[in-house]
């Protein structure tokens, strides 16, 4: 069983503006909710409660706004970065000790934890250390893309945004083990796409969880006008 989230939130949300000149993206009302309110509860829901939020960019926005998350049913902490330290730097700052499941915070992905966990635990039996969920876009060359084995569970090659190897993206909900930790350059700026993952990738250790879950990515404002313009997010 996975217990613990690590919610990445410390973005400046640069595609976002001008709305984000005032409020982080994942703070952002959608369908009545912020966006972080349906993570949460996408958490909550499948019995993952204690979470811990990646803050920088308004960092004091989020302690006011979530605090302790008692009133989200949520136990919330902070790891908070003093500047840009790219997607998985907060590992330096906040080691993985425990089987945790990594999200970003700019987007919702729908998964199913227990399917989820279930193809990650085949994964550790095969020597792996990540899992990534994926999905089916029609055009993948805004994404991180992976290459996968014949069996379609191992990733044989992640590769960043601009060079789609695949139309198979990551959404960016990640389930990891602790030896993660021996991946992690001792540097203020670590990337998960460029640092860690095409390594793990080259070892044979980076397996996949494909889904078709729903994921509500907006990349501009167009896209978060048209997700809040529907009748529903499901």
């Amino acid at each position: 069983m996975v217990k613990k989230a690590i919610i990445l939130v410390g973005g400046k949300g640069e595609r976002f503006r001008p709305l984000t000149l005032a409020t982080p993206k994942p703070l952002l009302p959608l369908h009545g909710k912020m966006i972080l309110e349906h993570i949460f509860n996408t958490l909550r829901n499948q019995g993952v409660k204690d979470i811990t939020l990646t803050i920088c960019y308004k960092a004091e926005q989020f302690r006011k706004k979530i605090g302790s998350g008692e009133k989200f049913g949520v136990n919330v902490s902070y790891v908070e970065e003093q500047g840009p330290m790219g997607t998985a730097g907060f590992l330096n700052l906040h080691p993985i000790r425990e089987t945790t499941i990594v999200i970003n915070g700019d987007d919702i992905f729908f998964f199913d934890l227990h399917e989820f966990l279930k193809k990650h635990r085949k994964g550790t039996t095969k020597g792996g250390i990540a899992t990534l969920a994926l999905t089916q876009v029609q055009d993948p060359s805004s994404f991180g893309t992976v290459k996968l084995d014949s069996s379609g569970e191992r990733i044989l090659e992640f590769v960043e945004k601009g060079k789609a190897a695949s139309n198979s993206v990551s959404v960016g909900n990640y389930i990891m083990e602790p030896d993660i930790m021996r991946y992690v350059p001792k540097k203020q700026f670590v990337m998960f796409e460029k640092d860690i993952f095409p390594q793990l990738a080259r070892e044979g250790k980076l397996f996949a969880y494909p889904s078709k879950a729903k994921w509500i990515y907006a990349r501009d404002l167009a896209d978060y006008n048209m997700w809040n313009s529907r009748k529903s997010l499901l």
